[in-house]
C-alpha cells in the first residue's frame, strides 16, 4: 500500500468576526495516499477552500493538525503546487517566462536551459508549445489557465492542491481541461485535492469525492470513484458515471439540510 502523503486530524476552523465566532470547519480527518486524486464538494461556505488553505499553510488551523508526508504544516511546504480560479498570470511577461516564474523566485537567479526545456515539455503537453512568446492578453481564458497548469508543475511539487481552477470557463473548455489534467496528473503520479462546485467534474477527475455539510463544514460522506485510468470523456455518459454522480448528488442534497448557513467561510 502506498505511504500517507497528507493527513487531516480532526481540523477545526473558527473564524472571529465582529458579530462573533463563526465555525467554519468542525471535527475534519482525512487521509490520502500517495498518488491518490480526491475532491472537495459541499454547499457554498462549507469551508472548502479554507480547508483547502490550512492543508496548503496559507492560513492555520483552530485545532488538529495536517501532516504533508509526515512534517506538520506551519507555513507552505515546498512539495505543494497551488491553482486558483483565476490563473493570475504576469501581463508583462510571456507565457514560457510565467511558467519560469516559480524556479526564478526559489532559486533567486534566471532559469537554465534545462528548465527553459522543462517548461516547454510541458507548454507542448498542453498544446501551448506554439504560444511559448505570447503574452497573457493574448491567449483565451481557457489556454491561460493551461499555462497556469505548466506554471503549477514546473518545480515538480509532489501535491496539488487545485481550488476551482476551471470554474470560470465554460462547459466544453472545462471538460477539454479535465481530460488534460487527469492526464497529466496520471502521467507523472501527483497526489491531487480538488476543490469544487461541479459534481461530474468532481467525480470525472477523482479516485474518492468527499462530500460536505453546510456550516460547519463536516465530511458527511465518501463515494468511491472506481472508473478505470485514463479517464475520457465517453465515461460521462455511461450508467456506472451517473449512478456515482447520483450518489454525491444525494449527499449534498442531505447536506444542504445540516450545520448552518449564514457567512460564506
Amino acid at each position: 500500500m502506498d505511504s500517507p502523503a497528507v493527513n487531516v486530524e480532526d481540523v477545526t476552523k473558527i473564524f472571529t468576526t465582529k458579530s462573533g465566532d463563526v465555525t467554519a470547519l468542525q471535527d475534519i480527518s482525512v487521509t490520502l495516499v500517495a498518488g491518490e486524486f480526491i475532491s472537495l464538494i459541499g454547499p457554498s461556505g462549507c469551508g472548502k477552500s479554507t480547508l483547502l488553505n490550512i492543508i496548503g499553510g496559507l492560513t492555520s488551523a483552530t485545532s488538529g493538525r495536517v501532516l504533508v508526508h509526515g512534517s506538520s504544516v506551519t507555513a507552505p511546504p515546498e512539495e505543494a503546487g497551488m491553482m486558483f480560479q483565476k490563473p493570475v498570470l504576469l501581463e508583462w511577461r510571456t507565457i514560457l517566462n510565467n511558467v519560469l516564474l516559480p524556479i526564478e523566485l526559489k532559486s533567486g537567479k534566471r532559469e537554465s536551459a534545462r528548465h527553459v526545456n522543462q517548461a516547454m515539455e510541458l507548454l507542448s503537453a498542453v498544446g501551448l508549445a506554439d504560444f511559448a512568446g505570447k503574452y497573457p492578453h493574448e491567449l483565451s481564458g481557457g489556454m491561460q489557465q493551461r499555462a497556469a497548469i505548466c506554471r503549477m508543475l514546473i518545480s515538480d511539487p509532489q501535491l496539488l492542491l487545485l481550488d476551482e481552477p476551471f470554474g470560470a470557463l465554460d462547459e466544453l473548455t472545462r471538460e477539454q481541461l479535465n481530460l488534460q489534467l487527469d492526464r497529466i496528473v496520471e502521467g507523472v503520479h501527483k497526489t491531487a485535492i480538488l476543490v469544487t462546485h461541479s459534481i461530474s467534474e468532481g467525480t470525472f477527475l477523482s479516485d474518492r469525492v468527499l462530500v460536505m455539510s453546510a456550516r460547519p463544514g463536516r465530511v458527511i460522506g465518501v463515494v468511491n470513484v472506481d472508473l478505470p485510468r485514463p479517464r475520457t470523456l465517453d465515461m460521462m455518459q455511461t450508467g456506472e458515471f451517473l449512478d456515482l454522480t447520483n450518489r454525491v448528488r444525494a449527499l449534498l442534497e442531505s447536506g444542504h439540510d445540516l450545520g448552518e448557513e449564514r457567512i460564506p467561510a
